[in-house]
């Protein structure tokens, strides 16, 4: 019979107290994440970014992942998709998962110690006080080891994160300035604070990483290859998956196509289900006319996100060039539903109708795409084509 009600124990403690002590530390993270910004905020619970594994839950702007798996629960993490924030609120962001933790326990300890509930809500309620206690120690006590999430990449724990962010608090204001503008989308007064910042002899790696996404942001590629260039010199050994991809699309539109495949290489290396890096390698693929293999990355980039636009743009591109037309028009169509304001789309469905020999309706669409985005990659070549085709 002990046994039974042990059993019943662990059940309880390890389905229902587990997880509610792990949802209320994420919320301490999320909910100020929500307020502090005006996108999407996601939090996985007993997984470290694992959904396919999860049940998902979405309010508003907040997604939610319950690790399926119960008996294999981690303690949970919460991404940002807005990746640009002050260092105050990314440090008042952080602490706030160990201080809602703290917070639940204090109560916990209240009720469990001082007041008159029945004994056996004080026995649930001292295990549940045991696991927000855990919450809390395990992560405002700073942890050189980083956590492996399960992308492949890392972080540390909050306590580490905020030792860390400490350190970036005698940053000038033109940095906070320069955020502002990049949270805004306006990447071009970004790019002119973030150089301020550089010139006042601040040369750290997120410097570095904000500008070279600016600059890649307004398509300056000779910039974005020089601020990539002192980068490299300084931090090269230290590069994640995202400093590789940069790298990699600056190399890719300046024509450096087989550096740029080394750059993807070495990012999927890091981080082997990054859709993004698995989209730009596939992306430069069809750029070296190698349709087989970008067809291979796209597929996978799919696989990994089903509703990636460019990736399905992309495919589709690839599928035409191999005479697959059809199928590869379904995948512009269906990626444009999803991002219709996208200039290479326009683009590749101008290609479509150019290798079928409808050179008024290429010419629409590659107007389209230079009315959206006049920068986009190799547009201005088809458009001298088809224009000669047309005689104009």
């Amino acid at each position: 019979m002990l046994f039974f009600y042990y059993l019943i124990f662990i059940f309880f403690f390890t389905v229902i107290l587990r997880p509610l002590s792990t949802l209320i530390h994420e919320l301490g993270h999320g909910i100020p994440a929500l307020l502090f910004t005006d996108k999407k905020v996601t939090l996985y619970l007993g997984s470290y970014g694992d959904p396919k594994e999860s049940f998902k839950v979405t309010i508003g702007r907040i997604e939610l992942f319950f690790n399926k798996k119960t008996f294999d629960w981690k303690i949970g993490l919460c991404v940002l998709e807005q990746e640009i924030l002050s260092i105050n609120k990314q440090i008042f962001i952080v602490l706030m998962g160990p201080l809602a933790s703290l917070s639940l326990s204090l109560i916990l300890t209240y009720l469990v110690f001082f007041s008159n509930i029945n004994d056996n809500a004080k026995i649930i309620l001292f295990f549940f006080n045991v696991s927000t206690y855990y919450d809390f120690f395990l992560n405002i006590i700073p942890n050189s080891k980083p956590i492996e999430l399960h992308n492949g990449t890392s972080v540390y724990n909050d306590g580490k994160q905020i030792l860390e962010l400490i350190q970036f608090k005698n940053l000038p204001e033109e940095y906070n300035i320069g955020s502002k503008h990049y949270n805004n989308k306006e990447y071009d007064l970004a790019v002119l604070f973030f150089e301020k910042v550089l010139d006042k002899g601040y040369k750290k790696e997120v410097i570095y990483q904000i500008l070279i996404s600016a600059y890649l942001q307004i398509e300056d590629y000779d910039n974005a290859s020089r601020v990539d260039d002192l980068y490299s010199s300084k931090f090269k050994k230290t590069y994640n998956s995202i400093d590789y991809i940069n790298s990699g699309l600056i190399k890719s539109f300046s024509g450096n196509y087989d550096e740029a495949i080394n750059d993807y290489n070495k990012a999927i290396e890091i981080e082997p289900n990054n859709s993004n890096a698995l989209n730009n390698r596939g992306y430069t693929f069809n750029l070296m006319e190698d349709y087989e293999n970008a067809i291979k990355d796209f597929e996978k980039a799919i696989s990994l996100e089903e509703n990636f636009a460019y990736a399905l743009n992309n495919r589709g591109y690839a599928k035409i060039k191999l005479g697959l037309k059809e199928d590869g028009l379904a995948d512009l169509e269906k990626s444009m539903t999803l991002d219709g304001m996208n200039s290479y789309c326009y683009l590749n469905l101008g290609v479509y109708h150019y290798d079928n020999k409808e050179y008024l309706k290429a010419l629409k669409n590659f107007n389209k795409a230079k009315e959206l985005n006049d920068k986009t990659y190799q547009l201005d070549y088809y458009l001298k084509k088809v224009k000669q085709k047309l005689g104009l």
